[in-house]
């Protein structure tokens, strides 16, 4: 017969050896009743992990995409605005030289409104967001339009003079025909505004921003100085400030007069084209967003159904675990109290 002694320091450890994993256990059951998620989603998923990757990273783009596109929102409304203040301002001067017989006497007065109008033109053009220049395309960092006292008026001034023989204070200014200044206008005029703009009044891109506002569509999300709706109005100021309106011949002021307004015309009416395609562009990135959403909305369901714990089965595991817990220090308090002194 054979006789096994225990030892009571083994009888101590028993129930203490299991308490480190019923503890980290305890741990792991309290987070996934907190987030509702496997605590360790690859060791539980296992060969499935890769597809709840996959589906993590759809979800995070689409979250990239929808971040993206408020900030396109922004530049968009505040392109708008912009473009709100010049066509406010071109259809004031517009309507206000519709509604004047414009004389002599009356030339100051209108030169001085064409200068507000294009200093307005040049100042909105030129606004600054966040560092970027939301009238310079893709080339944003550099400022769209030149002042006009920074070149684009000598080189008017040297046209005319070159064109007519004498400048437009010159006395002879009184002697231009309708037909003269038509041929003016038409040719070396139109050409600052043609060919030369670039250079002469924008360093602005010819190409516009696009944003990627879904996984598969891109939109123009900006407007650019170098648009012909800009240039039409910036021809109407000038011609206004400086072919010499004051001095003019009667019949040559008014017909210098009407080249304005319907150059005027052709502006708002650009700009308001602009502003159109603006709202068409935003009404794609709402649409998108709306689509995007529906999809987070799937994608969660999706990341759910492989990652999600039941949380009244979470909730019952961490009280089982707690019991168990507490039944291991009782008893290794009880044990402790077992002396062979206690039964002598």
């Amino acid at each position: 017969m054979k006789t096994t002694f225990i030892s009571t320091t083994t009888l101590w450890n028993s129930p203490r050896s299991t308490l480190d994993k019923l503890q980290s256990d305890l741990v792991k059951a309290n987070k996934e009743v907190v987030t509702g998620r496997h605590m360790d989603v690859g060791l539980t998923l296992g060969r499935k992990t890769g597809k709840s990757l996959s589906l993590r990273q759809e979800r995070a783009t689409l979250d990239t995409l929808t971040d993206s596109n408020a900030t396109a929102t922004l530049r968009l409304k505040s392109t708008s605005g912009a473009l709100d203040q010049i066509r406010t301002m071109a259809d004031s001067f517009k309507d206000a030289l519709i509604g004047m017989h414009v004389g002599a006497q009356d030339a100051p007065l209108v030169v001085n409104q064409a200068k507000a109008g294009l200093n307005k033109l040049i100042s909105t053009l030129n606004v600054n967001t966040g560092g970027q220049y939301l009238f310079s395309g893709v080339n944003s960092k550099v400022q769209p339009l030149n002042g006009y006292e920074d070149g684009p008026k000598a080189a008017i001034d040297a046209a005319f003079q070159s064109f007519f023989g004498f400048s437009q204070s010159d006395a002879q200014v009184a002697d231009i025909t309708p037909e003269q200044m038509q041929e003016f206008i038409d040719g070396p005029l139109a050409d600052f505004f043609r060919d030369d703009w670039h250079g002469t009044w924008s360093h602005a891109s010819e190409q516009n921003i696009q944003s990627l506002i879904s996984p598969a569509e891109r939109v123009e999300t900006s407007t650019t100085a170098e648009e012909g709706a800009f240039r039409k109005l910036a021809m109407a100021y000038a011609m206004t400030i400086d072919l010499g309106v004051a001095d003019l011949g009667d019949q040559t002021r008014q017909y210098l007069l009407d080249r304005v307004v319907g150059a005027l015309a052709e502006g708002v009416s650009g700009v308001t084209e602009i502003q159109a395609d603006l709202g068409t562009a935003q009404q794609k990135i709402d649409q998108a967003n709306d689509r995007m959403s529906l999809q987070k909305t799937y994608l969660d369901e999706r990341i759910t159904d492989y990652e999600a714990v039941d949380p009244a089965e979470a909730k019952v595991r961490v009280d089982q675990i707690s019991t168990q817990i507490q039944l291991s220090y009782s008893l290794t308090a009880q044990l402790k109290q077992l002396s062979l002194i206690n039964f002598i």
